[in-house]
């Protein structure tokens, strides 16, 4: 085994899956990185009576974590959060009842036999830790948002002190009016002073895109909008991850797994459980992760990646000529998230002198490779950025950094960088210091820099 303080794979994938969470959301504070202002308006807003919370945002960005984190710190210690997810299929009636046999621990599907005290009766059905020894149909029983206002004061009494609700990607709820009922519902909870919280999440801009018009409901809901992982917070996942194997890590591979990841934590932990799996079954025992753990990590994490991601890429790369797979390269360059023409095109002549090889296209060309991406035909990966002409965002933001991770599998580096101005003879005197360089923090170095170092 490479790595000296695992004795073997038990002990590494225990490690592993106490401090690298890829595929499932954090609910540990210590785990939670560059979420502390967030997480601290959540607490204050469940204590406070009445009130829940709403986290909402882009794809990936961790609204699944923070909320996870949230109950599991206000969730009293005699039970667990009841978690459940939306789906296209689900009705506020479905997740009221599937709420409702987590929180109780009731098969909807096979006969039990289980004998505890405490019970109580709705809708001529005896609910609660009883003997059960038939399924039991909740959901026939509710007909109005009423009916689901009572049965959560009972099964609330029933499951905890203090009973918290994470309802996980509510935007995925098909229906506007079955996901407007929710706020009737939190309305009547708070008339009613019934002691459950819930926090939801969903993709989106606003409340308005998730709740639409029941402003009154809004009273009951703190609002959290969350952005991508800073850059500090993307460098300390990674770095965390590496010492708690007893291992350094390179400096300047923090900081490129922060730019690859585009502030989407979902990244940073896919590549460095796979740079912490090249390091476990290396040939040498392993005291620092450097580059080529990274490059080899990176690209097994690009093979393995969610296939909803790859899917809108290959239908842009494969099966086109070469030049598209560099514009589709330029689009992610930088950290803004949206950009014009020109930018992009500054970006794809730096890709291609990174290549040395010449930049073919013309502007007027580029344009037209750019317009072919929001096509479905090619992936439909971009979108118009609020009806500004000649500028562009990704149709999905979290995308961006799977394109980055392309790249840098490929051994481009998207820093930001703009292709050198032409010189001139003449200066200006009121001309403005500085230079215009990527948005990436202090004193990184890239492979060009590198490359030069070594030669000098």
């Amino acid at each position: 085994m490479a790595i000296a303080t695992v004795r073997n794979e038990g002990e590494f994938l225990k490690l592993l899956h106490e401090t690298i969470y890829p595929a499932i959301p954090i609910r540990s504070v210590e785990h939670l990185q560059g979420r502390g202002s967030e997480l601290e308006t959540l607490r204050r807003a469940l204590l406070a009576p009445g009130r829940h919370a709403f986290v909402y945002g882009d794809r990936g960005v961790g609204k699944s974590s923070l909320a996870h984190t949230a109950a599991h710190m206000h969730q009293s210690s005699d039970a667990k959060p009841i978690t459940v997810s939306g789906s296209t299929e689900n009705t506020f009636t479905s997740l009221i009842s599937t709420i409702a046999y987590q929180a109780l621990h009731i098969s909807r599907l096979e006969k039990v036999s289980t004998t505890r005290s405490g019970s109580f009766a709705w809708r001529g059905l005896t609910l609660g830790k009883v003997q059960q020894t038939s399924p039991v149909d909740i959901a026939s029983q509710i007909a109005t948002i009423g009916d689901a206002a009572g049965l959560l004061a009972e099964i609330g009494k029933l499951h905890s002190t203090a009973p918290v609700i994470v309802v996980d990607e509510f935007d995925t709820i098909a229906s506007r009016d079955e996901r407007n009922k929710f706020a009737a519902l939190l309305k009547m909870m708070g008339d009613q002073e019934i002691q459950v919280k819930f926090i939801f999440t969903g993709i989106g801009q606003s409340l308005d895109d998730l709740l639409g018009s029941h402003q009154s409901s809004y009273r009951q809901l703190v609002a959290v909008e969350l952005d991508r992982l800073g850059w500090d917070a993307r460098r300390d996942i990674a770095m965390k991850a590496a010492h708690a194997f007893g291992l350094d890590l390179d400096e300047n591979v923090a900081w490129r797994i922060a730019i690859v990841s585009d502030g989407y934590p979902y990244y940073v932990h896919l590549i460095m459980e796979k740079m912490l799996w090249e390091a476990f079954t290396a040939d040498a025992v392993v005291h620092e992760l450097g580059a080529d753990h990274y490059l080899a990590g990176l690209t097994v994490a690009t093979t393995e990646i969610a296939p909803e991601l790859k899917r809108p890429y290959k239908k842009a790369v494969l099966s086109r000529p070469r030049d598209l797979e560099l514009v589709v390269w330029s689009t992610a360059d930088g950290d803004d998230q949206q950009n014009n023409i020109k930018y992009f095109y500054g970006s794809y002549q730096v890709i291609c002198s990174k290549l040395s090889i010449a930049a073919d296209l013309t502007q007027a060309k580029f344009a037209d490779r750019l317009r072919q991406l929001r096509e479905d035909s090619y992936g439909g990966i971009l979108t118009n950025y609020d009806g500004r002409p000649g500028w562009y965002t990704y149709t999905d933001k979290m995308l961006r950094g799977y394109v980055r991770m392309q790249a840098e599998a490929n051994r481009i580096e998207l820093s930001g960088e703009r292709p050198a101005p032409r010189q001139t003879a003449h200066v200006p005197t009121n001309a403005r210091s500085g230079v215009r360089g990527p948005t990436v923090p202090f004193g990184i170095r890239f492979q060009r820099e590198r490359n030069e170092s070594e030669q000098d």
